[in-house]
């Protein structure tokens, strides 16, 4: 009798593999066949798996995203107040990048997907939405943190989001480039200097 397969456990090692595959080779430079050496699966898996590789491309991408966010909302509910999950979420969003920079590259891969006519759309849609997503999650806490006085009620929380997700990518982007730049001393010192310019 053939033994049964966990799909989801094979496509995860599937998205694993592939990820790091990219991170180090680029989307370019990565076929099927490297793809699928990579995660020890036939080509064949692949594509009962993903269309193409773009498709599975962008499944990595998600799948990255995805475990990045879980680790900034699990952090979250180890703090007692707003002031504390709002920096912690900052904190630990560079963490777990800065954790896992050797698959960092892939954001820059989508960077240019979203860039490229060929898949300018669906990659470019890809951003926005997360974007959207982080910039929810941080206006969330800010309004949190208006509302037990911990900043000032004038404060534009959606402004305010969207100026510390630039920052944290921004900080990212160069602890890539100089792995002697220290993010996460950057963004506690950020947020400090934030929480005395605008704290209520």
């Amino acid at each position: 009798m053939a033994r049964a397969v966990d799909r989801d456990a094979k496509r995860l090692k599937i998205l694993e593999a592939s990820t790091r595959r990219f991170a180090q080779s680029g989307f370019d430079a990565t076929s099927m066949d490297d793809l699928a050496l990579a995660a020890g699966v036939s080509k064949g898996s692949l594509y009962d798996y993903f269309r193409n590789k773009e498709d599975l491309f962008y499944a990595c991408f998600e799948w990255f995203e995805a475990q990045l966010l879980a680790a900034s909302m699990a952090r979250l509910a180890e703090q007692s107040d707003a002031k504390a999950r709002l920096i912690g979420f900052a904190d630990t969003s560079v963490q777990a990048l800065q954790e896992n920079i050797a698959l960092y590259p892939v954001m820059l891969e989508v960077w240019a997907a979203a860039a490229k006519s060929g898949t300018r759309e669906r990659f470019s849609q890809a951003m926005r939405t997360l974007y959207a997503q982080f910039r929810a999650q941080v206006s969330t806490l800010v309004r949190s943190a208006q509302a037990s006085g911990d900043l000032k009620p004038d404060v534009d929380a959606e402004a305010l989001a969207g100026m510390m997700i630039g920052a944290v990518d921004g900080l990212l982007l160069q602890y890539w480039l100089d792995p002697s730049f220290d993010p996460r001393a950057w963004v506690k010192s950020f947020m400090n200097s934030l929480f005395s310019g605008i704290g209520s």
